[in-house]
């Protein structure tokens, strides 16, 4: 197999480079190394496969080690670093997520923050970065897009996803804009089950799709699919956008005139696995017009998938020739962003010094930029959205008692539940007496706060919690000063519009929470904007 030249592949060979995969571990496996030689064309991590720069790096030259040992084109190694609640990265320097930018409401921060974090990624191997969300969040119950869109605004959201994909993609990494044609106006979690979106052409042209015009017209590397059904464009309210023609060729490909790779989201989930399943849908979406088909978790179902599309070809169900299309994109795309070599056009941080020669160094250089842009974020994008009975800043002469609530990740895309402790560890860098109290469903009803403390609630899904709306609303009613700081989701205010002090940061990030602590001290100013109508605000 010639690395470059599909013309002497074989048809197994040309599928194989149209599949992503996934796998368990933070060293290669016997199985993804046997993908890998058969000639997929990338892998996706989790942060299961990730622990360190060190072991990252290691890992990346080690998965492209066997792809050249085999005569493989270098893989596409992709990973979901959108910041905020979708950060797979374990170390510090995770960037404040896409809503804070939207507080934010600056293209040119954007863009420098993810040129900063995908110099990060490239050293340690990773060129391909499934992000930004291009999705316009207007629905308030959304279970799973929600503090990961910039904002409800069709413009904001394109200006910021053009911004962040071009920081990315100035360093040599992949950006993929994503779920086309739009998953902000939902309230079904399609890792779960199958949304719908039913409106009209002209709102979808004025809303959903607008983010996604600007980014084909900014000419983004790839867009990735949504398991959302379009009735408006399919005539089929369960049929999703990534089985069907008519939204991937029909809209993606001819009428907006998208040449870019076409990434599906993964077939594992509920919305594909649970109706035609994940190796028929690898079929569909390939029939609808995908380039790429991600698989993220299974060897078994991995190899189905595989098997299935090859089975379609030898059919003839699926022109040998659509394959060749695919591979085409999928080899071009690797050779223009110099995937499995040093990025040869790369610009040269603005702020940073000079990048050396060595890669560890080269990481700590460019980690150094994004925990410092990730603060100038956070500065730039944590929001008061009042404080009508003054009570900021916190009182000295008080008890600061922080609560907090356990629990798990927001949505299956999430990796780890919001969590204050960066909150309250800022906090008792001051002079101030601080305590701590979890609070769980059963027991909301034992605070017991007084007159002579400052209660800070953190919550991070209060409208569905209503644990969380209650333990606010005892603090509420008693004589204690309350403060509701929404470490994750800023809508939570409907579930207590009677709230005095509300601050939110939009996720936990350490960096965001320490700002949070700060405006909360009075030692610096909020400066965001809500991005978002929150109910009452």
């Amino acid at each position: 197999m010639s690395r470059t030249n599909p013309a002497h592949w074989d048809l197994r060979e040309k599928v194989a480079q149209l599949f992503v995969v996934g796998f368990p571990d933070t060293t290669p496996d016997e199985e993804i190394r046997e993908f890998v030689a058969e000639g997929v064309g990338g892998v996706i991590y989790f942060a299961r496969n990730l622990d360190a720069p060190e072991q990252v790096a290691a890992l990346s030259e080690s998965l492209q080690e066997t792809a050249a040992e085999n005569d493989r084109p270098p893989l596409l190694i992709t990973v979901d670093e959108e910041g905020g609640v979708v950060s797979r990265l374990p170390w510090e320097g995770r960037l404040p997520g896409q809503m804070t930018l939207g507080a934010a409401r600056d293209p040119d921060l954007a863009r420098r923050a993810a040129a900063a974090k995908a110099r990060e990624l490239r050293a340690v191997g990773i060129n391909a970065n499934l992000a930004p969300v291009l999705d316009v969040n207007n629905n308030p119950d959304n279970p799973v897009i929600g503090v990961r869109s910039f904002g409800e605004e069709a413009d904001l959201v394109s200006d910021l996803g053009t911004a962040v994909a071009s920081g990315f993609e100035s360093q040599g990494v992949v950006a993929c804009g994503k779920h086309f044609p739009g998953h902000g106006d939902t309230a079904t979690d399609s890792h779960l089950d199958l949304p719908v979106i039913d409106h009209d052409r002209d709102r979808l042209d004025r809303v959903e799709l607008a983010p996604f015009r600007a980014a084909i017209e900014s000419g983004i590397g790839a867009i990735m699919t949504t398991h959302v059904a379009f009735p408006t464009f399919t005539d089929d309210d369960e049929r999703p956008a990534t089985l069907s023609e008519p939204v991937l060729t029909g809209l993606l490909r001819e009428e907006l005139g998208y040449d870019g790779l076409v990434v599906t989201d993964c077939m594992e989930m509920n919305a594909i696995a649970d109706s035609v399943g994940t190796p028929e849908g690898a079929v569909q979406a390939v029939e609808a017009g995908c380039d790429i088909v991600t698989v993220s978790h299974t060897p078994e179902t991995q190899r189905a998938a595989i098997d299935a599309v090859v089975a379609a070809v030898q059919s003839g169900r699926i022109a040998e020739t659509r394959i060749d299309a695919s591979v085409r994109r999928i080899l071009r795309t690797k050779a223009e962003f110099g995937v499995g070599e040093e990025p040869a056009n790369a610009e040269r941080p603005s702020e940073a010094e000079e990048t050396p020669e060595s890669g560890a160094d080269e990481w700590e250089t460019a980690n150094a930029e994004s925990r410092r842009l990730a603060r100038e974020v956070a500065e730039r994008g944590v929001t008061l959205v009042r404080d009508r009975e003054e009570n900021l800043p916190l009182a000295g002469d008080e008890t600061i008692r922080v609560v907090q609530f356990p629990g798990g990740a927001g949505s299956e895309v999430e990796e780890r539940a919001a969590d204050a402790g960066a909150f309250a560890e800022r906090l008792r860098e001051s002079d101030l007496a601080v305590e701590t109290r979890l609070v769980d469903d059963s027991s909301p009803d034992s605070l017991d706060p007084s007159a002579d403390e400052t209660v800070v609630v953190c919550t991070r899904n209060a409208a569905t919690d209503d644990a969380q709306a209650e333990a606010v609303s005892r603090v509420r009613e008693s004589d204690a000063t309350l403060v509701v700081l929404s470490i994750r989701n800023p809508y939570d205010l409907r579930a207590f519009p009677e709230v005095s002090t509300y601050l939110t940061t939009y996720d936990d990030a350490p960096v965001s929470l320490a700002v949070a602590a700060d405006v909360l001290l009075g030692e610096r100013e909020a400066e965001g904007r809500l991005p978002v109508t929150v109910q009452d605000s």
